[in-house]
């Protein structure tokens, strides 16, 4: 179960820097997407793959490796 807290202080953080974030669950699976929500959102601010499941981890309240984690198309990280 997400921690709805949790999830939302995510998704505050993240419009923040122009992003959006889509959670859904799924047999025990987190689905958890990154799109761009404004044009001039900051690529620089999106941590790296590793680093953002661990913050996702702490503030979902699930494993990482439950975690499967989508940047938006073209970013640095994808």
């Amino acid at each position: 179960m997400i921690d709805q807290n949790g999830l939302a202080a995510m998704r505050t953080t993240l419009a923040a820097d122009g992003y959006a974030l889509d959670v859904t669950e799924d047999g025990g699976r987190v689905d958890v997407r990154i799109t761009v929500a404004d044009p001039d959102a900051c690529e620089d601010c999106l941590a790296p793959e590793p680093i953002m499941r661990g913050i996702l981890h702490k503030s979902l309240g699930v494993p990482e490796q439950a975690i499967d984690l989508t940047y938006p198309s073209g970013s640095v990280h994808e």
